[in-house]
């Protein structure tokens, strides 16, 4: 389990085919300086821009991760070349503080970028627009939603555009700048919405 606060950004280093549709990742290691006190584990788990992936390798420089077929089709890491950098998320401890909201890693699709502003206080305005599909279901206005790992609040919404205004804190530790109009960005419903939902199917049944 996350909780959609960014940790760390990483910077992709290779990205190596493994098959049609898999590769390994690589990225470099933005913990080194924490190894004696917090030090990675072979196996764990680290949200990378909100998908959940496994530690398989790792050293003083580098981390690296195989990206299998089902979360190539299924998220936007595609579009994270070398050089691009990605948001990071170390799994939850037991009795770990819980300042974002529940998030899984399990990533239920993705979305557009339709719109980037800049206020004049600083604060950033970012929309995505939903594709075709029932995600936008799922949101409430001023309810919870994972945004490439980021745990945001819902400021606006409208038919299949959600909207968020960000904080300049936000915006600058997280790889957010990076994003230009028509990107693709990783959406996590929160989960408390799709267990409801389930929960009413089978009360109806």
């Amino acid at each position: 389990m996350f909780t959609g606060i960014i940790q760390k950004t990483a910077t992709v280093v290779s990205r190596d085919s493994t098959g049609a549709k898999s590769y390994r990742l690589v990225l470099s290691n933005p913990y080194r300086l924490e190894a004696v006190k917090d030090p990675l584990v072979l196996g764990e788990s680290i949200a990378i821009n909100g998908v959940c992936l496994t530690v398989v390798a790792f050293g003083p420089e580098r981390i690296e991760f195989d990206v299998s077929p089902e979360t190539v089709e299924r998220t936007s890491l595609s579009r994270c070349t070398v050089g691009k950098r990605v948001n990071l998320e170390r799994a939850l401890r037991m009795g770990d503080r819980l300042s974002g909201h529940w998030v899984q890693g399990h990533v239920d699709g993705t979305a557009r970028v339709s719109r980037i502003e800049t206020a004049e206080t600083g604060y950033v305005d970012l929309d995505i627009e939903f594709p075709e599909g029932d995600l936008p279901r799922y949101c409430v206005l001023k309810g919870s939603i994972c945004l490439d790992g980021i745990s945001l609040t819902i400021h606006r919404l409208s038919g299949r555009v959600a909207g968020f205004q960000l904080i300049p804190h936000t915006w600058s530790e997280t790889s957010l700048p990076e994003l230009v109009t028509g990107d693709l960005v990783n959406i996590e419903v929160d989960i408390l919405a799709k267990y409801l939902e389930r929960m009413k199917v089978y009360e109806q049944a």
